[in-house]
């Protein structure tokens, strides 16, 4: 049987063709996707790069072949979220019990992705594209949110990585084979973690629940006074006790059935992309048609 790598028909092979393909899995072609069942800019991206779709049986497939080129010659955020959704969330979690939620705001930064299960693990990815300019500043953040911390970078960064990091903080290598080689261990961090900080986190209904769960009841102030009372009172719920709460509202945000069969169905490529994208019941149509088809349109 001839291999996916095989049926990869590419002109523009060398690493100057890496931005144009990481294109491919970008969150503009996956909503077009979403949203019409076909995408535009797909099909530019296709013409420049001359793949020839013809040879390709489903558009699962060329996701599958692109994804393993843009492996080998452009190793991006993109294919690092994407490992940790398959490896991590995945491979050792169910979709019944963990959840995934990337680029989730905290005070000044945003974390890459955060896994949610028992407890909660961020993950900051460092590429070999990256500059390690402002990770002072997002550790400090995510540590006042997550129990647990985890730089993933590449080898060129690990021995830098390793004198900067707090000591709770761990170090993960994102090796060149698509694995994950563990450097340093995180330590849990919940009894640092910071209320003020988790609250604004929060949406608001998320907050409210909090509330109502622990107290029992919700602040009878007008809708002007309810963030101010409602984060005082957020402030004596043992830390703990808040992080399970936080946990639960969080996963809550993800999962429908339909969206866990089209998490389940779609080729691992596309893994964090279905996994970390708010979609509606006909946009989850639209991907599973168009992911079916064998022609572009």
């Amino acid at each position: 049987m001839t291999s996916k790598e095989n049926l990869f028909k590419i002109t523009k092979t060398d690493k100057k063709s890496g931005p144009l393909l990481a294109r491919i899995f970008s969150s503009s072609v996956f909503n077009e996707l979403a949203n019409k069942g076909f995408s535009p800019t797909l099909n530019l991206i296709i013409k420049e790069l001359d793949i020839e779709v013809g040879r390709y049986k489903s558009l699962s497939e060329l996701f599958e072949c692109t994804y393993n080129k843009l492996s080998k010659v452009y190793r991006n955020e993109y294919l690092y979220k994407n490992s940790i959704a398959n490896k991590i969330l995945l491979g050792k979690y169910s979709l019944n019990t963990a959840s995934m939620i990337s680029e989730f705001r905290i005070a000044k930064s945003k974390a890459d992705a955060m896994i949610l299960n028992g407890t909660s693990h961020i993950y900051e990815i460092k590429t070999e594209l990256d500059s390690l300019e402002r990770l002072d500043q997002q550790l400090t953040d995510y540590q006042c949110f997550s129990e647990f911390v985890s730089v993933v970078t590449d080898k060129k960064h690990v021995s830098k990585l390793l004198d900067k990091i707090p000591h709770k903080v761990g170090l993960i290598e994102f090796t060149s084979r698509d694995t994950f080689k563990i450097i340093k261990k995180p330590l849990s961090n919940l009894e640092n973690l910071c209320k003020s900080v988790q609250f604004d986190a929060l949406r608001q209904s998320e907050y409210i629940n909090i509330i109502n769960q622990y107290y029992g009841f919700i602040p009878t102030v007008p809708n002007t006074l309810l963030y101010k009372e409602c984060r005082k009172l957020f402030q004596d719920i043992p830390i703990d006790v808040v992080h399970g709460y936080i946990l639960k509202e969080l996963k809550n945000r993800s999962f429908s059935k339909q969206k866990k069969e089209l998490v389940i169905n779609a080729p691992k490529s596309l893994k964090v992309s279905t996994l970390c994208s708010k979609l509606s019941s006909k946009q989850i149509n639209n991907l599973s048609l168009a992911l079916s088809r064998g022609i572009l349109q």
